[in-house]
């Protein structure tokens, strides 16, 4: 059985966060601080990491499709800790033409984001939410 789009494109957005040098991706084992985690569990166990965590897509029409990814980190530091990490994060995808280059995605765009002040062991977090313009698998 062939894996849900959703999941083909988690797992292309983590090795190009890993690429770019934002978190570190490690598909089996455990994770590891600034890890990337898919599954939609936040992880309990480290400081620092990445989750993402697809939306239901969008049909636009009979073949086009938005598929849209929430992209949340937690970062130890203050709140321009996440901010810078999140501008890091627009660069590498907002207004980007075939960003990642699968499921027939043509455009990707930041959607929304919401930043989280410290908490009480010194870790703020951001969640962006981005959009990605491509076809029906």
């Amino acid at each position: 059985m062939a894996d849900a789009p959703e999941i083909v494109l988690n797992r292309a957005l983590a090795q190009l966060l890993d690429s770019a040098g934002m978190a570190v991706y490690q598909p089996t084992g455990t994770i590891p601080e600034k890890g990337i985690r898919l599954d939609g569990i936040m992880p309990t166990g480290v400081n620092e990491f990445t989750l993402l965590t697809s939306l239901d897509p969008v049909a636009e029409g009979r073949a086009d499709m938005i598929w849209r990814v929430q992209v949340y980190t937690r970062r130890i530091g203050t709140v321009n800790t996440v901010r810078q990490w999140a501008s890091d994060l627009r660069a590498l995808l907002d207004q980007k033409e075939y960003t990642p280059a699968l499921l027939g995605i043509s455009w990707s765009w930041r959607f929304s984001g919401l930043t989280f002040e410290r908490d009480t062991q010194g870790r703020t977090a951001v969640a962006e939410t981005y959009y990605f313009r491509g076809r029906r698998p």
